[in-house]
């Protein structure tokens, strides 16, 4: 049953891959989630009241460096929140009354930088005002909730870009991220991705290895496996059992160059057994917690590493990536079936494009 339900989402997907809608995409999330660290008792609900600033002490930041990228990391923040809150009340037609009031709740001044702040201000103002209004008593070109969230999107974007940090070689990055020395089998192993019998192997090479860069490498591989051969999930795994593995990983605390993909990897993963449709519980606040811990352990890192503007990257990219929502460019269900599309695309090639 389960092999037929992945090839009927990889039917939609290429059906739906292509069909780019004009304008910015609409994007939202929900969960209530328990006061306990990781423990959730999840609902839908709203999440600009839920703490989801970087969890880092303002004072233990020594160097300018890192409290920029702690500011980057808490107005993306306040970004996602809003958004996600707006759309939520958009697709349930909840009382926009029990939207605005979680929203009026963030804290803007969490970022330092006064210019930030400013837009973090009129964002919020805007996005309160625009559930006040009925859409067709306005002038959508100028009041678009998608606009809004755009403009800020591509504002901080350029604000916090990572050259703003260092020289960055973009191809040169690209280039070296698959090469890693304690995984010289890295390329060899992301070509047998199909292959369907690559399981029990990685299992060894995961319990077997010593480097966290090599346990990122084979957590990630051991997804991409778990993902093609179903036959080896145990019949009580409800979840790809690749998913315990990577959340282990993620709360050991130590710094990799992978964590930012073994994280959205485990994100993409986690939804997928959540559920694709619009109205499907997307626990984006249990996401952005696995988001912070792997965000101040990057932090962390760069506080001791400050040259290290690979790991400035990955921090400014984990920090930026957008809240899984339920519209945007793929029309049938919530955007988790893009990022599944793009993160397991091997299952989604045409054959001449495997050879």
């Amino acid at each position: 049953m389960r092999k037929k339900s992945l090839l009927l989402l990889a039917a939609l997907m290429l059906l739906v891959i292509g069909c780019k809608q004009g304008g910015n995409s609409p994007q939202i999330t929900e969960t209530n989630e328990s006061e306990d660290s990781l423990d959730y008792s999840m609902e839908f609900g709203t999440i600009s009241d839920i703490d989801q600033w970087l969890r880092v002490d303002p004072a233990d930041l020594k160097s300018e460096q890192t409290k920029r990228l702690a500011d980057a990391y808490n107005a993306f923040v306040v970004l996602n929140s809003l958004i996600t809150d707006f759309d939520l009340q958009m697709r349930f037609g909840l009382d926009p009354n029990d939207v605005i009031e979680p929203m009026e709740k963030i804290d803007v001044t969490k970022v330092k930088d006064p210019e930030v702040v400013a837009k973090l201000k009129a964002y919020k103002k805007e996005m309160i005002y625009l559930l006040t209004v009925n859409p067709d008593d306005v002038d959508m070109s100028v009041h678009n909730p998608w606009k809004a969230s755009g403009d800020l999107y591509n504002y901080l974007s350029k604000k916090y870009y990572v050259s703003t940090f260092g020289k960055f070689d973009a191809d040169k990055y690209l280039e070296e991220y698959d090469i890693c020395s304690s995984v010289p089998e890295w390329k060899e192993l992301m070509e047998k991705r199909i292959d369907g019998n690559e399981v029990e192997s990685l299992k060894r090479k995961f319990e077997n290895a010593k480097d966290f860069d090599a346990r990122c490498i084979y957590a990630i591989e051991l997804a991409h496996a778990y993902e093609a051969d179903i036959d080896a999930w145990d019949e009580d795994d409800s979840q790809n059992p690749a998913i315990p593995i990577m959340e282990e990983l993620m709360k050991e605390k130590q710094y990799s160059l992978y964590l930012n993909e073994l994280w959205l990897i485990w994100r993409t993963l986690y939804q997928h057994t959540n559920g694709a449709s619009k109205d499907s519980e997307i626990l984006n606040g249990l996401y952005n917690d696995y988001r912070n811990i792997c965000a101040c352990t990057i932090l962390s890192y760069i506080e001791e590493h400050p040259q290290d503007i690979k790991a400035v990257n990955e921090f400014l990219v984990i920090a930026c990536k957008k809240n899984i929502l339920r519209y945007g460019e793929f029309e049938y269900g919530n955007q988790n079936a893009l990022e599944y599309y793009s993160l397991f695309s091997e299952f989604f090639q045409h054959p001449e494009e495997k050879e």
